[in-house]
């Protein structure tokens, strides 16, 4: 497992926001073995779009180290 920044961190509950929505539509209790490609590729795209958005975020608000 890869150590995470502390705005790495700050970032993960904005994805775990972002999947919520994807994983009532898939359903909770089904095993990711079970998804489809396009399920695969809809919560993959949305954590990688969560992320980034919220990072960003995050350095928009960071004070300029100089």
């Amino acid at each position: 497992m890869v150590d995470f920044t502390e705005e790495e961190t700050q970032a993960l509950p904005a994805v775990m926001r972002a999947l919520a929505p994807e994983m009532e539509r898939i359903g909770w209790d089904r095993p990711l073995g079970q998804l489809t490609q396009n399920d695969m590729h809809r919560l993959i795209v949305t954590t990688i779009e969560a992320f980034r958005d919220e990072m960003a975020e995050i350095a928009a608000e960071a004070e300029i180290p100089f």
